[in-house]
């Protein structure tokens, strides 16, 4: 049967190309989940599409992306990348380079790639060098977009005119080596929420000033991070203190949830401190890797705890125990190690109980000084015989609790 004009205009209509008609942002969206080549390739599909790609806000030169460029040669790596910039047009608002897995010396190729993108608007910016140190060019400093700014594997030296970063939101440095300068470093970010270091050097180096500083994350193998330098931050509402010892799988994970939160390092390992010169007033969850066995990180984690008057959460990762046993349980053992009520603290959650005299003497602590406790739950670190876990879970059920509401949650290891 013969269709009529008006329903053959209907049957064209249905196969008209519907993602062409879709927002612009929708299809900026959907090329951004592409990799790279593929979104190129969809200069081909018609005129409409030739230069869409070449005009995405976000561009992701990852880490599998960069590799099968340089796998094929170095030539082909550069010059693929610098077409992709060459071609580009309006702003580049996110830019990812991941080189990580690729040796590139000297590095005169990645410093015209980042002047390029800091001269056209970029707002977060990624870069991820190889093991041999990239010094991060001044035009990053000097560039007055950037919001977030992560960096792996460099060598951190603001220029001498540098003022800070007025609109960085997030900052995470890995594998960052400080260069001293001939004045102390400091960088003033009055926008920054979120910091983040691991495994940094020469940290002393740098201080950071930021009022609205929200999370604190410090991971380092070369412990000089001053805690002090970030008491200003009134704001702070979640701190997590690693140390640098191996860790387990589980706690692999945890840590993978836990860099959009603060890190600083546990420094005191000798004298107990009499009073921390801060207090904490907004910091609500306290994230701690401590060796419970050492004097200097048990009472310090003890006068962090007392100068976070509003602290609702803690969790603590117990590490290896030490040959002075005897003297921190005598320390834990007497009232005033910890002389004053946790009012707020409501749950308390222990990763890697082994049960030893210092731990029970721990957590008995606490049961006195939280009257609104709510749970106290531990995580045994490995399997036991049954009778010595049950003599375990008696003692601390046994613990007197200034909560009444206060509930013991006892999980045994599943290996």
């Amino acid at each position: 049967m013969e269709l009529s004009d008006s329903e053959r205009v209907d049957v064209e209509k249905d196969r008209e190309d519907r993602i062409s008609t879709l927002p612009r942002n929708v299809i900026d969206g959907i090329l951004e989940l592409l990799p790279v080549e593929d979104a190129a390739r969809t200069s081909i599909l018609s005129n409409n599409w030739r230069y869409i790609w070449a005009m995405l806000p976000n561009l992701v030169l990852n880490k599998l992306f960069c590799n099968k460029l340089a796998a094929r040669s170095q030539y082909v790596f550069k010059d693929t990348i610098d077409k992709i910039l060459l071609q580009h047009s309006g702003d580049i608002v996110k830019f990812v380079l991941d080189v990580s897995a690729i040796v590139l010396f000297p590095y005169p190729d990645i410093d015209r790639w980042m002047i390029y993108v800091t001269r056209n608007g970029v707002k977060e910016l990624t870069l991820k060098s190889n093991y041999t140190t990239y010094n991060v060019p001044s035009y990053v400093f000097n560039c007055p977009t950037l919001t977030h700014l992560e960096l792996l594997n460099c060598v951190f030296k603001p220029p001498i005119s540098f003022l800070g970063f007025p609109n960085l939101v997030t900052l995470r440095l890995e594998k960052i080596t400080f260069v001293p300068t001939p004045e102390f470093c400091v960088i003033n970010a009055p926008l920054l929420v979120n910091l983040t270091f691991m495994y940094c050097n020469s940290t002393k180096y740098l201080n950071i000033v930021s009022s609205r500083l929200n999370s604190l994350v410090v991971r380092e193998s070369h412990y000089d991070i001053e805690l002090s330098c970030f008491m200003n931050c009134k704001n702070l509402a979640a701190l997590y203190l690693a140390t640098n010892n191996p860790i387990s799988a589980e706690r692999s994970k945890l840590e993978k949830l836990l860099l959009s939160l603060p890190i600083l390092q546990l420094l005191s390992a000798g004298a107990v401190p009499q009073e921390l010169p801060f207090t904490l007033n907004c910091l609500w969850n306290l994230i701690l890797g401590v060796n419970i066995g050492q004097m200097g990180q048990i009472s310090y984690t003890l006068e962090l705890i007392k100068s976070s008057p509003n602290l609702s959460k803690l969790e603590i990762w117990v590490n290896a125990t030490s040959v002075t046993v005897e003297a921190v349980s005598e320390y834990l053992d007497t009232a005033d190690c910890l002389n004053q009520p946790l009012n707020k603290l409501k749950y308390v959650v222990i990763h890697l109980f082994k049960g030893s005299k210092t731990e029970l003497f721990f957590v008995k602590l606490l049961f006195a000084r939280c009257p609104s406790l709510k749970s106290m739950s531990i995580k045994q670190a490995k399997a036991s015989g049954s009778k010595e876990e049950r003599n375990i879970v008696i003692e601390l059920a046994r613990f007197p609790r200034a909560s009444p509401e206060a509930e013991l949650l006892y999980f045994p290891c599943s290996d």
